[in-house]
């Protein structure tokens, strides 16, 4: 008989063989079916393996130790818990939490790797394990939060063949973009140039002035004048986005916590430009302003003059979960550490998304506020596009 069960696998990271066993003894007290110990990169020491002699996939933990742990949770709960508690326990034994895979119980317990095994509990102890767990620590249902705003509107949509001879304009010669008749795939290469997979890079600043230009020109409609916007969002907080979703590692590693050179270059490089895109508020669509807003929160000092505009926007929207976004871009833009703490408390209350972002002890409320935005921020482009209503 088949099992169809939901089935998740975890995996940590901890300094020691001694941590690694102690947190396989957790996991199989939280019921996971099956638990296993590895050195990491274990497979580079078998000379039987394609790996052997080979330099390690991940040298910054050599000599540390992985577990892995595979669960079939029988006791209906939000898998949010147990990725919560999961990265709670790394931090406890000086490590980190990994990936999470899921498929069907059969899959996941067949294609589990036995190397290292050090639990194995029938279905019946596993299940009465997470009964218990349940029992000693209830969740109730999270609150529905604020209600939805509607989309934010946009730019009347732009004449194709204009919007393109802008970007190509825009983009100048040599650079390909003359041979193309997208222009949304055009604004994707040059994003792509400038933060591939959204990794900053040295040259990142210096691709900022065109991403400056072509949001401020008019001949580009939405959506692709707000991507444009979100562009310079996501560059800009690109170095504290990566220490929000890096913090327990860099803390378990010993490293600082501190912004990369280029990304402070890529930051600063938005800030010179932002008076030039502050300078059109009045002439920008509501979805344009709402992403200048967040743009303002991206580079603190450099958006003063918009505060006023910016506390006005956010009233029209009060008691909707719009509200909160713009509360939260009014205390990042005021560099007001406390408040922008407040703001993420009460969204956490709610949201699951935002509580994950929000997870380290170690990442600044700034770092995680950021974080958060930039995916509030996609949704809320995206709902202009498609008019879908607003997640809670």
């Amino acid at each position: 008989m088949h099992d169809h069960r939901p089935a998740r696998s975890y995996s940590l990271t901890v300094p020691s063989e001694e941590a690694a066993r102690a947190v396989a003894d957790v996991l199989a007290q939280r019921g996971h079916r099956l638990v296993a110990v590895r050195i990491v990169d274990h497979y580079h020491f078998d000379p039987t393996s394609w790996w052997y002699g080979k330099p390690s996939m991940r040298p910054d933990f050599t000599g540390w130790w992985d577990v892995f742990g595979a669960l079939v949770d029988t006791v209906p709960q939000p898998e949010s818990r147990e990725r919560a508690a999961i990265r709670e326990i790394a931090r406890t034994y000086g490590g980190v939490a990994g990936g999470m895979g899921g498929g069907n119980a059969e899959t996941v317990l067949g294609m589990f790797n036995r190397d290292g095994l050090v639990h194995e509990l029938t279905g019946e102890q596993a299940a009465a394990r997470r009964a218990a767990l349940a029992g000693s620590s209830p969740v109730g249902p999270r609150p529905t939060g604020p209600r939805p705003a509607a989309p934010l509107t946009g730019r009347p949509p732009a004449d194709e063949r204009v919007e393109l001879a802008a970007i190509v304009e825009g983009l100048g010669d040599g650079r390909g973009a003359e041979d193309s008749d997208d222009a949304g795939e055009l604004l994707g290469d040059l994003f792509n140039a400038a933060m591939h997979q959204g990794t900053c890079y040295a040259h990142t600043a210096g691709s900022v002035p065109e991403f400056i230009m072509l949001a401020c020109d008019d001949r580009i409609g939405d959506p692709h004048h707000g991507w444009l916007l979100l562009d310079l969002f996501m560059i800009a907080s690109v170095g504290r986005r990566d220490l929000a979703a890096t913090a327990d590692t860099r803390h378990a590693l010993g490293q600082a916590l501190k912004e990369a050179p280029e990304a402070v270059a890529a930051r600063q490089a938005v800030a010179d430009g932002f008076p030039a895109l502050a300078a059109r508020w009045e002439r920008e669509s509501e979805l344009g302003r709402f992403l200048l807003a967040a743009l303002a929160a991206a580079c603190p000092g450099s958006g003063t003059g918009l505060r006023p505009a910016i506390g006005h926007l956010r009233k029209r929207y009060t008691g909707t979960g719009r509200e909160v976004t713009l509360r939260l871009i009014e205390a990042l833009a005021d560099a007001d550490p406390e408040r922008t703490g407040s703001v993420l408390r009460e969204m956490c209350s709610w949201d699951t998304k935002a509580a994950e972002c929000c997870d380290s002890p170690y990442a600044t409320p700034e770092q995680q506020a950021l974080d958060v935005l930039e995916n509030l921020l996609i949704e809320e482009l995206d709902r202009a596009e498609t008019g879908t209503p607003e997640r809670l």
